[in-house]
């Protein structure tokens, strides 16, 4: 019997190696402490990094030294995406992917290929999915001296246009970005930076109503600008009156919302958001994403009520909120974001690229098209018309406004969630400004302008 044990015990051993090879061990690789990656520069030459439109972000010169672009407005806009050639931003391309840069993947048949031609060995060239103009473009556009993130993905194939994050750094110029650290330029809030999404999560809310709750169509709520929940109290800058489901997303109304939480109960609402991607460890194989959290622990009725307008302990990513857009776009199917868009060998092939090329339902079809509907209704009519473009092309989103403070003291994150209905541009986007206030007032605004330069370049 204690064989037995021991044999089951040595044998989960295995499993969890094995699985955490499989999943952890690209990571691993990429770890700037591994003292494998500073041995591998001094013998393989570092691949090129190019968006995708061929412009070099990142190269190896004639002396071995990492260099980027020549632009410092480029090197700006992409520095959190492209990373340093000192692995401080660890989640950058030239650290994170240098699995493939510096060889780690090259086959034995390509070594000796190398060996017998006498050609130095040379690591693999990475085509990423962004955009360097768009990317600029969404820097230059950022309102002036604030903080925060720019998400664009093609919602059909998860190729994400644009990562954008400031304050930003010069990879030429690590000792200004080092001393500049508390201001955080080193850290991609695109994929790290967890914010409470506000208003933005009733898209959550709305879809765990939609699946849970019968009769909505009756639902009804005299919004006064007032709910009192367990010991606290929800309030409004001023009253809605009587509120239907869909008057209340597209007015953006806390109260109703509130009142509809405590119908859902926690375990519901829960269950959606996890389905959503919340709680989820992302494994993504193109890039870190840092996880979201949903409360699911024995919530009290006012945690309940402030967790479903997105404030309370309910943290996300940019990255995340632009792929529950992404979701509602494709009729409830998730994809994974992409990063890499080929992988070239020094022999000039192709490498597999990393990750899943298969999207995941989280919501019914019936859902997310209602979802839409409703989403299309805050651009054209509710608190997301600045988001509104031209020339026929239809936007559906969602604004928020996260409380930053308890007290108000500090100007809420302005957020716009949201993407292009057209299926000549499948674009999803997610708009994070730090402290910047009003969503429908400055994050809507630059979402606009953001599409529609992504619509003009044809990306």
């Amino acid at each position: 019997m204690l064989v037995m044990l021991m044999l089951a015990l040595f044998g989960l051993m295995i499993a969890y190696f094995c699985y955490s090879v499989y999943f952890y061990g690209g990571r691993w690789v990429a770890n700037p402490h591994n003292p494998r990656i500073s041995s591998q520069k001094q013998s393989v030459i570092m691949g090129t990094v190019t968006d995708r439109d061929g412009t070099v972000l990142a190269y190896t010169g004639e002396n071995g030294e990492r260099r980027y672009n020549a632009s410092r407005e480029t090197r700006m806009a992409v520095s959190q995406v492209v990373g340093d050639s000192g692995g401080k931003v660890s989640t950058g391309v030239d650290t994170f992917h240098a699995q493939y840069m510096l060889g780690f993947r090259s086959s034995v048949f390509e070594r000796v290929s190398d060996a017998l031609t006498g050609t130095p060995q040379r690591g693999d060239d990475l085509t990423l999915t962004i955009s360097e103009r768009l990317s600029r473009y969404i820097t230059e556009q950022f309102p002036e001296g604030k903080r925060g993130a720019v998400v664009v993905m093609n919602y059909k194939t998860g190729d994400v246009l644009a990562m954008v994050s400031l304050p930003q750094f010069d990879p030429l110029d690590m000792d200004a970005a080092l001393e500049d650290e508390a201001a955080g330029a080193l850290i991609n809030r695109a994929t790290q930076g967890l914010y409470p999404p506000g208003s933005t999560f009733k898209i959550v809310t709305m879809a765990s109503a939609l699946e849970n709750l019968p009769d909505l169509e009756d639902f009804a709520f005299d919004c006064t600008g007032y709910y009192p929940v367990g010991s606290y109290s929800v309030t409004e800058s001023s009253s809605h009156g009587v509120q239907t489901l869909s008057d209340a997303f597209k007015n953006s109304c806390n109260t109703t919302f509130a009142a509809l939480s405590q119908e859902l109960g926690y375990e519901m609402l829960g269950d959606t958001a996890e389905k959503l991607g919340f709680n989820e460890n992302f494994m993504f194989g193109d890039m870190i994403v840092y996880n979201s959290s949903y409360p699911i622990d024995d919530l009290s009725d006012e945690d309940l009520a402030w967790s479903s307008i997105g404030q309370g302990r309910v943290l996300a990513t940019p990255m995340h909120m632009t792929l529950i857009a992404a979701a509602v776009a494709n009729g409830g199917v998730m994809v994974e974001p992409h990063l890499l868009a080929r992988i070239t060998t020094a022999q000039g092939g192709t490498r597999e690229l990393p990750g899943s090329r298969e999207g995941k339902r989280v919501l019914s079809e019936t859902v997310a098209a209602r979802l839409e509907k409703e989403m299309v209704r805050v651009v054209k009519s509710g608190t997301g018309t600045r988001a509104a473009l031209d020339n026929g092309y239809v936007v559906a989103g969602k604004t928020g406004s996260a409380e930053a403070s308890n007290d108000k003291s500090v100007k809420a994150h302005a957020w716009f969630v949201g993407y292009i209905t057209n299926d000549n541009a499948p674009y999803a986007i997610s708009v994070l400004v730090e402290n910047g206030g009003s969503g429908g007032s400055v994050a809507a605004p630059l979402a606009r302008k953001t599409l529609q330069k992504a619509i003009n370049l044809g990306l």
